[in-house]
């Protein structure tokens, strides 16, 4: 006899931001039909951003045809980002938990209830996040190593993420002003204000988007520090008050990095003292183990200078610039 204690699945609320997704909703869709959790414990919340391809007119067809099956199903049009997008899901909550799923992520059919099963056996962990898998896995995979499972972090993506009712009970909902790394900056905060845990799931979901577009590289690489030196610092300097410790540091952090290092290249190259190379490898490693601590050694290293990095100082130098023009204007 199984010593695993059965439980009931709980009411939950499936929350999925549209915009645009025609291309991958039915296939969405039909991985809601495939689910492996009870129908009638499901409401299904979609806040559509106004699709011009047919991407409202696809879910209203599909809550037509099979809706009624579900505890409920509600369809909201309105002019939003993700964050804005995301709080209006919170506004819907019923049941215990919250699932954002994105419009272009495809679960395992049982995952969903692994997820469902681990908040109900671990009060201390609110938040359970799946990390991505492509369709082109294998370069990836040479390069940064298999997803993330079963492993702590302070954020998750916000892909196909599980969430206590109490959670957002205890924070405000995501800052509104972000329209990318919105996922970051409320698990961070989430972390930083509770004593929740914020944990990997055990299996990832297939990312329907390619690697490089998840990354915002969509826009090519310079496009993406374009974009995070000429918008997403202003939106950080405009809700510098609202946003967790760590991301406050970062910024500060990421302005001073190029100085730091033309300073120490500049005693070492005149001095020739290995030690000053070491005290530059030392100011690298709390930004370095942040993000090694939610992912491995490898892809950490990998993604934090190649990413983390570039991306941190474009949007920190963003934010300060914003900063000096406005106090310009006033």
């Amino acid at each position: 006899m199984s010593n695993h204690k059965r439980f009931e699945e709980p009411l939950i609320t499936i929350g999925i931001p549209t915009k645009n997704r025609a291309r991958y909703i039915q296939e969405v869709l039909k991985a809601i039909e495939r689910l492996e959790y009870p129908r009638e414990k499901i409401k299904l919340i979609f806040t559509d951003d106004f699709s011009s391809d047919g991407t409202f007119e696809i879910l209203a067809e599909w809550n037509a045809r099979i809706g009624r099956q579900y505890y409920d199903v509600v369809l909201i049009q309105e002019r939003t980002n993700i964050s804005q997008a995301r709080n209006i899901c919170i506004k819907h909550l019923e049941g215990k938990y919250l699932l954002f799923w994105d419009s272009d992520v495809l679960p395992p059919k049982d995952l969903l209830k692994q997820m469902v099963n681990m908040l109900e056996r671990n009060c201390g962990v609110g938040l359970v996040g799946a990390d991505y898998s492509y369709q082109h896995m294998s370069m990836r995979t040479r390069v940064l190593g298999e997803p993330m499972t079963n492993k702590a972090t302070h954020a998750v993506y916000m892909g196909f993420t599980l969430i206590r009712r109490e959670v957002f009970e205890r924070v405000e909902g995501f800052n509104e002003l972000l329209d990318v790394g919105e996922d970051t900056e409320f698990g961070v905060r989430v972390a930083e204000k509770t004593g929740y845990k914020i944990v990997w799931a055990p299996r990832p979901v297939l990312h329907l988007k390619s690697v490089s577009e998840t990354k915002g590289f969509g826009r090519g690489f310079v496009g993406w520090l374009s974009y995070n030196f000429h918008v997403r610092g202003g939106q950080y300097a405009e809700s510098f008050h609202k946003l967790p410790l760590l991301l406050k540091l970062r910024i500060f952090y990421y302005v001073a990095l190029p100085q730091v290092l033309a300073s120490f290249l500049f005693l070492a190259y005149y001095m020739g003292k290995i030690w000053i190379l070491l005290m530059f490898i030392a100011y690298m490693l709390p930004a370095l183990f942040s993000v090694i601590r939610g992912s491995n050694l490898r892809r950490g290293t990998i993604s934090f200078f190649t990413f983390n990095v570039p991306t941190g100082v474009a949007l920190s130098y963003g934010a300060l610039i914003y900063v000096f023009k406005k106090f310009l204007r006033k």
